[in-house]
């Protein structure tokens, strides 16, 4: 394989990932006997960590619009997983909070990514630390080929 044809191939194995990745976040997962999908567990994730956060500060921190960090966590409220609280100090803000549900799923959350976590780095003992830092390598360099990307179409289409 030339290098080329390397290169290309890089490529098609990112494009596969994209797409499992994709595919498994539209998926629902169990989390004990709550289903969620990934865009709920996130968010459930991120108010297990920063309890008292905003659905402004999750779009923020989630890189989403409000409005769709809204939507995700009104769901969650209608589940029973998650409460809003108004705030003291301004009333037009809430703040999130889980529910002693919610504080379960979590800890099922948790414990789901642990096991998934420890199942990849079972698989990737088989190669050395050379070649995993390698691996990092390349991955920074085309992270930062596609935040170029998005610099440049944002530039092109005057967005943010």
């Amino acid at each position: 394989m030339n290098r080329k044809e390397l290169f290309q191939s890089i490529w098609k194995s990112q494009d596969d990932a994209y797409d499992l990745m994709e595919e498994y976040d539209s998926l629902p997962h169990y989390y004990g006997d709550t289903v969620l999908y990934q865009a709920e567990a996130y968010i459930v994730n991120q108010i297990g960590q920063m309890p008292g956060i905003t659905s402004t500060e999750l779009a923020g921190i989630l890189k989403k619009t409000t409005s769709a960090c809204s939507q995700i966590v009104q769901k969650l409220v209608g589940k029973g997983l998650v409460e809003q609280i108004r705030n003291p100090q301004n009333k037009r803000v809430y703040n999130l909070c889980l529910t002693e549900s919610g504080k379960q799923l979590y800890k099922v959350h948790v414990e789901f990514n642990r096991h998934c976590q420890e199942l990849a780095f079972q698989e990737l003992e088989r190669f050395s630390d050379e070649e995993l830092a390698t691996c990092l390598k390349i991955q920074e360099c085309i992270n930062e080929i596609y935040r170029d990307d998005v610099r440049r179409s944002k530039e092109q289409f005057g967005a943010e």
